[in-house]
């Protein structure tokens, strides 16, 4: 009999969290798990499930703390019969975790990245320590946010109920292949060495750094032309829009919004690039890695667990406009780039086979669902649990 398991999220999307929550609710063995969707709104996600099969719950909270959304949160796990919540993000992970501890059942809690564990957030050291219970796996989506959070947080969560489940794809989407016509359809030429950036405006991804780097690299390389895609408006658009004109590069870096096409982007491009101070993993760099495009990325976290230097991409520190150009002008030289026979371009795809593929991801954890609901090792009492 399949075992019934509640999935709760706080956003809707388009992002790398809802992603992953997409796919490993789509994704489970439905032969021996049961999966209920919670999600806040009628959003991109609500849509992205529906159009797999999935009617989703909605149930939104507000306010810094809403009991009635716990309330009806716990009542629709009982209702539902859920035997275990996984959650994703801090403030899924709080709800989650007290809804579980009033149902007594297991939880386990994904993090996706360093907002998740802010230094600054209210309350943090009491928030983690209901995440950190007796009977809940606290995920981290690479090793270097693991890392980060047992050494900024004076260990409110025990090591031993941490574990790192990296991010997966989906390898029969993303595959190496060149397309000119979505290349034309942006507005790109055969002479034209397209440098895309995929990620939602957010301070974090830090492309005011790029737009900097773009500037030096157009100098040096006039046949540069960047893309940036993903969501995001208000304020954050604005100020990029401003730069951008600041340094003269309207007609250089072509700033697209939020696309659902992502994989055929990835076909218009010829480098990649990531600017981000810090990355929980970057799926846009793994999707990157899967399409055969070099890479050049920050070392923010994810990436170094990603790339293979010289291979798949370059790593540059963070925060440097000057390193990130470099980067991408040693590319755009160098052996990484355009002429590379199919043989690079499929080691290029090779690399995240193994360990980033959706299947992996979404057995790992069902393992954790297994450890927590047959009574593994490791379920004993915590530092600050339960």
């Amino acid at each position: 009999m399949a075992r019934r398991v509640l999935h709760l999220i706080d956003t809707g999307g388009p992002g790398g969290a809802e992603t992953v929550f997409l796919d490993v609710v789509s994704g489970l063995d439905a032969s021996r798990w049961d999966s209920v969707a919670v999600v806040p709104s009628v959003d991109w996600l609500h849509g992205a499930l529906s159009a797999r099969g999935i009617e989703p719950l909605l149930l939104g909270g507000s306010g810094s703390f809403d009991v009635r959304f716990l309330r009806a949160l716990i009542q629709a796990a009982r209702r539902h019969g859920a035997e275990l919540i996984h959650t994703h993000l801090l403030g899924s992970a709080v709800y989650g975790g007290l809804a579980a501890r009033a149902l007594r059942i297991p939880a386990v809690s994904t993090f996706h990245g360093q907002v998740d564990i802010a230094e600054n957030e209210p309350f943090r050291a009491a928030k983690l320590r209901i995440v950190g219970r007796r009977r809940t796996r606290v995920v981290f989506v690479s090793d270097a946010l693991r890392r980060f959070f047992l050494s900024a947080n004076g260990r409110p969560v025990a090591e031993e109920i941490t574990r790192v489940v990296h991010n997966g794809l989906d390898l029969d989407e993303f595959r190496p292949r060149r397309d000119p016509v979505v290349r034309a359809e942006l507005g790109y030429g055969p002479e034209h060495t397209v440098i895309g950036a995929i990620g939602n405006l957010r301070p974090a991804k830090a492309y005011d750094v790029l737009l900097w780097a773009a500037a030096r690299v157009h100098e040096k390389r006039p046949e540069a032309r960047f893309l940036i895609a993903g969501e995001g408006g208000g304020g954050p658009l604005r100020a990029l829009l401003d730069l951008r004109a600041a340094l003269g590069l309207d007609d250089v870096v072509q700033l697209v919004g939020f696309r659902e096409d992502v994989a055929d982007l990835f076909r218009a491009l010829d480098v990649f690039v990531l600017s981000s101070t810090f990355e929980g993993f970057s799926l846009s760099t793994l999707q990157a890695v899967a399409s055969g495009v070099p890479a050049v990325a920050t070392r923010s976290g994810g990436p170094q667990e990603i790339l293979e230097e010289g291979v798949s991409g370059v790593l540059v520190d963070p925060g440097s406009p000057e390193a990130l150009a470099r980067g991408l002008v040693s590319v755009m030289e160098g052996a990484l780039t355009g002429g590379v026979d199919a043989r690079l371009a499929e080691r290029r795809r090779l690399a995240p086979v193994d360990r980033f593929t959706t299947a992996a991801m979404v057995g790992a954890y069902e393992h954790l669902y297994e450890e927590l609901l047959d009574g593994g090792a490791g379920d004993r009492p915590t530092a600050g649990g339960a």
